[in-house]
């Protein structure tokens, strides 16, 4: 969908009586409105719990600070099968090139690539994948207000108080909170921060890729991550990485590297950085407030992608918030079934990629090595890679492989197994 469809969609959109659907002059929508479920930021996490919330019959509304959904784009924009299922858009022109396979370096140079018979993952749009999300919540029923900071939100025993920067006040029984990593009301309710967030930047650059179907990735580019290169087109990439802090300086170096900088065509096209949050947070309900997404640390700390997760959450977060308002109760009591849905359904995954990614970060350069060059001579794990290899469920994998390591690689299985088990 073009950018210019999706204005003619949105702002055909039947406004309902006495619900606000962007800032206006009208006095009838000036007043304060009523709603069971709030959800600030218009992020797929927040469009995909107001279009739950909807579903499940509340009045909803989306707040989103920004006065476009999906701008600035703040991702590395590569989705897994997963994510994109989950996201329930179908096919879509958000697609921009699907990805068979990966290439990792290791810091002593030697590397892996392996390659699946089918794509795997897909290079996407965050912008018009955004704005598919936030319409999809339309379509639903919710409401959407552009151009909305929220100062503070209020709590009251059965109702919240959403003041937003201009002076108006919304008043919603639950609030989902979709803001992005800094989570700044969800904190300030109470929700704790995730265990650790990284520094990121990307930059879009014109770039001769080595295979278009396939992602690098640097395993020694930046301390406590990893840099990729990932293919948007056939003359450019998005590079970048992630790291313990300054992640800019660090990317600089990156591109002034032997592996990329000969492949350089060009300035960059666009450059972005933000924060990346791994660790969900302990608690993410409190009464009358849900954290999801980011803002409650809901992303794959093995990857640093946070669609997957952020979707499986919102959807559970969407359904309690609503049924919690419409029953009347935003009680902490009511709304704790939300930490438990979301748990029991992904919490093993980012438990034990948080195990993994504490493990990768201690390992040092030899170690590494050790481990690309290892697997790179196991055709049987190789192939393993290739079947069964899913970078939204990477446990999966890694569970599969340990028995394939054997005495060979007892030194390798033996730190896997501490990292899924203890």
């Amino acid at each position: 969908m073009c950018l210019n469809e999706w204005e003619v969609r949105f702002h055909t959109i039947p406004r309902r009586s006495g619900k606000r659907l962007f800032q206006c002059e009208d006095p009838i929508l000036q007043r304060m409105e009523r709603y069971d479920v709030a959800v600030v930021g218009a992020g797929p996490a927040g469009s995909m719990a107001a279009r739950c919330s909807a579903m499940a019959g509340a009045r909803t509304l989306i707040i989103e600070e920004h006065k476009a959904v999906g701008s600035p784009v703040q991702c590395a924009g590569l989705l897994g099968l997963k994510a994109l299922e989950e996201a329930c858009l179908g096919e879509s022109s958000f697609r921009l090139l699907p990805f068979f396979g990966a290439k990792i370096h290791s810091p002593g140079g030697a590397s892996i690539s392996f390659r699946a018979s089918t794509p795997r993952a897909w290079a996407v749009d965050r912008r018009l994948f955004d704005r598919s999300m936030a319409l999809s919540a339309l379509a639903a029923g919710a409401d959407l207000e552009l151009g909305a900071h929220v100062r503070k939100v209020a709590f009251a025993p059965d109702m919240a108080s959403l003041e937003l920067a201009g002076g108006e006040e919304i008043s919603a029984r639950v609030v989902i909170s979709a803001e992005g990593v800094g989570g700044r009301l969800a904190r300030a309710a109470g929700i704790p921060p995730p265990e650790k967030i990284l520094s990121g930047a990307q930059v879009e650059v014109p770039f001769e890729a080595e295979d278009l179907d396939s992602v690098e990735l640097y395993l020694d580019a930046a301390p406590g991550f990893f840099a990729w290169v990932i293919p948007a087109g056939e003359n450019y990439a998005r590079i970048g990485l992630c790291c313990r802090k300054s992640a800019c300086e660090y990317l600089r170096a990156f591109l002034r590297s032997d592996e990329i900088r000969p492949r350089l065509r060009g300035s960059p096209l666009g450059i972005m950085a933000g924060g990346l949050p791994l660790g969900p947070s302990h608690s993410t309900a409190v009464s009358g407030l849900l954290a999801v997404g980011d803002s409650a640390g809901q992303v794959k700390p093995t990857s640093g992608g946070g669609i997957y997760p952020g979707l499986v959450c919102a959807k559970i977060a969407g359904k309690v918030a609503a049924e919690a308002a419409i029953e009347g109760d935003p009680s902490l009591k009511r709304l704790s079934s939300y930490d438990r849905e979301w748990r029991r359904a992904i919490g093993r995954e980012l438990f034990v990629g948080m195990r993994l990614n504490r493990m990768v970060e201690a390992l040092c350069p030899e170690e590494l090595d050790y481990l690309v060059e290892y697997i790179s001579k196991r055709e049987d794990l190789l192939r393993m890679i290739e079947e069964v290899g899913d970078i939204d469920r990477p446990s999966q994998l890694l569970a599969r492989m340990l028995p394939a390591f054997g005495f060979d690689g007892l030194k390798m299985a033996g730190i896997f197994r501490k990292a899924l088990w203890g």
